[in-house]
């Protein structure tokens, strides 16, 4: 079976450092951005099946991430999370208004993490 390919794009390199190692350790193929445009370069090579993005990032934030990704036509169909330190209602319901598929608040339990990639990754 293939590897899940996860994109993690975050501007804190410890953060990205931990997801990647955490997540590599549980059987993903990961790879790491450390912003937006960074992340987008990426996507010109690597089709992930997940994408995770942190929210407060400069120049390009998260919302504006997802928006750019899902002008990509082979990447609209791919989940999108964010994963953040904003606990925000109305951060959560402008995410779900883009259609982001998850809002998950940092600090994330790995193992938590890896439950929810799993379902969203069945329901495809």
């Amino acid at each position: 079976m293939n590897k899940i390919k996860i994109l993690f794009v975050d501007d804190e390199a410890d953060a990205l450092l931990a997801l990647k190692i955490g997540m590599e350790d549980r059987g993903y193929e990961v790879f790491t951005a450390g912003d937006g445009n960074t992340a987008l370069e990426t996507l010109k090579s690597v089709t992930p099946d997940i994408i995770i993005a942190d929210l407060r990032m400069m120049p390009m934030n998260g919302f504006e991430l997802f928006q750019e990704v899902k002008k990509i036509p082979n990447l609209v169909n791919i989940p999108f999370f964010f994963l953040t330190a904003i606990d925000d209602y109305l951060a959560q319901k402008y995410g779900q208004t883009l259609g982001v598929d998850a809002y998950v608040t940092k600090p994330v339990e790995l193992e938590h993490l890896d439950n929810i990639i799993k379902q969203k990754i069945k329901k495809e």
